[in-house]
């Protein structure tokens, strides 16, 4: 938040779709807090996701468990207290996914970094640092179109003789072995393994 920007003299209920129409892919809109947010260089480079003002506790909601509050280093430093009171709310705090999205705008950011580290840490946010406006707003898209996506790892057995993927005929011989092994009251599979 580098400036406070201009509140809006129509109803927040209000629709306006910026960006593009199909966008979003995480289904709905990007929902964008107009109290706040009206205003913000940032929402110019939003494209790739449409968006929406709304009413709500973050300054950008990507999804029903995703919120994004935007802070620009210049306005902390004269502000201290603001990011307390944001990070802090009621509002804020029901998301299970916290962001506080901050903008690098000045020379000799280490105190300001650190500070914010630490309150992040403490406070269960994640932060994440930006250093122009084009990169916030591609990490407020990315935060949009990544929110439903499910992280799966799903490892494949490993000869452990020559770092490659198991034969078929590997893969049974050891499941056999591992049989054996855990018929053994005291060991496990994972000693097993």
């Amino acid at each position: 938040m580098e400036t406070q920007f201009p509140t809006s003299s129509s109803s927040s209920s209000t629709t306006d779709f910026k960006g593009v129409e199909g966008g979003g892919g995480g289904g709905g809109a990007l929902v964008v807090n107009r109290r706040r947010q009206e205003g913000n260089p940032v929402l110019k480079y939003v494209r790739n996701v449409r968006y929406e003002w709304g009413d709500i506790g973050a300054d950008f909601e990507c999804g029903p468990s995703f919120g994004v509050v935007y802070l620009s280093f210049k306005y902390h430093k004269q502000h201290p207290d603001y990011v307390y009171s944001r990070i802090n709310g009621k509002d804020e705090n029901r998301y299970r996914n916290k962001v506080l999205l901050g903008y690098c705008n000045m020379e000799e950011p280490k105190h300001v970094l650190r500070e914010l580290n630490m309150i992040c840490f403490r406070e269960a946010w994640t932060l994440v640092v930006v250093y122009t406006v084009e990169e916030a707003a591609e990490y407020i898209e990315l935060f949009k179109t990544t929110q439903k996506k499910e992280v799966t790892i799903k490892k494949k057995p490993i000869d452990d003789r020559n770092d490659t993927p198991m034969s078929d005929e590997r893969r049974q011989n050891r499941e056999i072995a591992v049989g054996f092994l855990t018929s053994a009251r005291s060991i496990t599979k994972t000693d097993a393994d």
